[in-house]
């Protein structure tokens, strides 16, 4: 198993190791070493064909993720002022909202079923889908980069694709959200139920109901 670990940038004075090669199974530690003691360092894995995802902020890990990174990747380490991080200014956790569709859609073709996370700081949520049980990954999954807001936190978009035929088809679908600030994930997910106790209803009604009353549901 290989482990590429990239240099950081020079503006930023940290440094790596360029790669790590040991035994399946094995132990591995890789260093990230910064001049001084003023910054957080934050650490991130990338697997060959998926966006990096945070791992660990400050020895405080991700609350979804095993307690050792052991996959073939390549990690990155960043790194945060303390300054800009032990002010007075709070961590607030995320806020996480669902939409979507109606559990019979009126238009033809794809389907989108959107979670948003909005509010948290620092950035560095994970977000992440599942059908029923299964995870959902590859093209289906659209997440776009960190937004931040005007008041300093940061929000993030994840967009499931679905073709109309498998979002009409009863299966739940859940959005996963993971940040520091968080105890333990937050999650949100789809149930169609009461659609079929207002089939009278017109269109722009259904809707209605059921994406404000019937597809949102806290675990």
């Amino acid at each position: 198993m290989s482990f590429s670990c990239l240099s950081g940038l020079t503006a930023y004075n940290l440094s790596q190791e360029k790669s790590k090669s040991v035994k399946l199974g094995d132990k591995v530690s890789i260093l990230c070493i910064a001049e001084d003691d003023k910054y957080y360092i934050s650490w991130y894995q990338q697997k060959a064909g998926a966006p990096p995802q945070f791992l660990f902020f400050n020895n405080t890990r991700a609350s979804d993720l095993p307690d050792r990174a052991e996959d073939e990747a390549v990690y990155y380490c960043s790194r945060r002022t303390k300054t800009s991080l032990i002010s007075d200014r709070p961590s607030p956790p995320p806020s996480l909202l669902l939409l979507a569709p109606p559990a019979s859609p009126l238009s033809e073709g794809d389907v989108s079923v959107v979670c948003v996370a909005q509010g948290f700081y620092p950035d560095g949520v994970t977000m992440s889908w599942s059908e029923d049980s299964s995870g959902v990954t590859g093209d289906e999954v659209q997440t776009a980069p960190y937004q931040r807001q005007a008041d300093g936190t940061f929000s993030q978009t994840s967009v499931l694709k679905l073709s109309k035929q498998r979002w009409s088809s009863g299966r739940t679908y859940t959005c996963r959200l993971s940040h520091p600030a968080l105890a333990t994930p937050k999650t949100y997910c789809t149930i169609k139920c009461l659609h079929k106790n207002n089939a009278n209803m017109t269109g722009s009604e259904l809707s209605i109901l059921i994406g404000q009353k019937v597809l949102l549901h806290f675990l």
